[in-house]
């Protein structure tokens, strides 16, 4: 018999998990023969110990900031991450094909296969040590609107808040301009977004050549100063056209310095988390994730 920790986002998506399907879930485990321990997630899971030794592996049912806030946890214990989609937006699955549908992602651990995906690492003149992100990190315009986003309207609308928070932060976003030096060479930008997968949000295709599974950042800067600018940005995003246009930087990098304003919010994984300046590389170490 295998053992899992199982650990739930009770207020993942906008349907929370009752007991009666988490129950359902940890008798087809236990059908599987894995007997799972389900702990529920805390409001901040960074730092948090987890009860992981003697587990083969973190069963999580959540969405993408349930697996930002787990990443140190499962970098430091090495055991296989297996995703139960149940938040938001969900890119994690939707860049791997894990089926949105929790029970039929549970499949995927009975199967076996499992893939290595890279980690994008943050550093900031704030804390002495990295911290993580599976996805993007954004610099300016994207954590400005972020931080502006109400949880609760998040909980009732999900990815639709974003969209409506942005709408009323149009004309009050600063667009203050930073320098963001990729592998040595400087470009100065007014938003940045260093990504490790190719949708922002599972609906704009941001970083059209990245891939969670080759060890680089991509990393997209828009220098334009000009508010009604965002809007061709935006307009681009939705297939990866943007990354033509001349005012737009795409590259991969190994490393990235973004130095500017310390007024300049940085996101990661869709929540707040420093100001600048940072520095992003890929982390040398890898998760191990169920995927098809």
């Amino acid at each position: 018999m295998k053992k899992a920790l199982l650990l739930y986002n009770p207020a993942a998506g906008r349907f929370p998990l009752s007991r009666k399907r988490l129950a359902s879930i940890l008798e087809k485990l236990l059908v599987m023969g894995i007997s799972a321990e389900a702990h529920p997630t805390l409001e901040n899971q960074n730092g948090t110990v987890l009860p992981l030794a003697g587990k083969d592996m973190l069963i999580l049912y959540g969405g993408d900031g349930t697996i930002h806030q787990v990443l140190p946890a499962v970098l430091n214990s090495g055991v296989r991450l297996a995703v139960l989609p149940a938040g938001t937006a969900n890119v994690l699955a939707k860049e791997l094909g894990i089926p949105r549908n929790p029970e039929r992602a549970l499949r995927l651990i009975a199967a076996g296969r499992t893939r290595h995906i890279h980690i994008g690492e943050a550093r900031t003149a704030q804390r002495g040590e990295p911290r993580y992100f599976h996805l993007m990190a954004g610099v300016g315009l994207d954590a400005y609107v972020i931080s502006r986003t109400n949880p609760r309207l998040k909980r009732t609308l999900g990815w639709a808040s974003y969209w409506w928070a942005g709408i009323q932060s149009f004309w009050s976003v600063p667009l203050t301009p930073f320098q963001a030096t990729l592998d040595g060479v400087t470009f100065e930008a007014t938003f940045a977004v260093v990504s490790n997968c190719r949708y922002y949000g599972g609906q704009l295709l941001m970083a059209p050549q990245a891939n969670l599974l080759d060890g680089s950042l991509d990393v997209c800067l828009f220098t334009a100063r000009e508010r009604f600018r965002l809007l061709a940005y935006l307009a681009g995003a939705l297939d990866g056209r943007h990354v033509r246009l001349r005012d737009v930087v795409y590259r991969k990098a190994s490393r990235v310095s973004i130095q500017g304003d310390s007024s300049i919010p940085v996101q990661m994984d869709g929540d707040v988390m420093e100001h600048l300046p940072v520095e992003f590389s890929s982390c040398s170490r890898s998760i191990e994730v169920f995927a098809p």
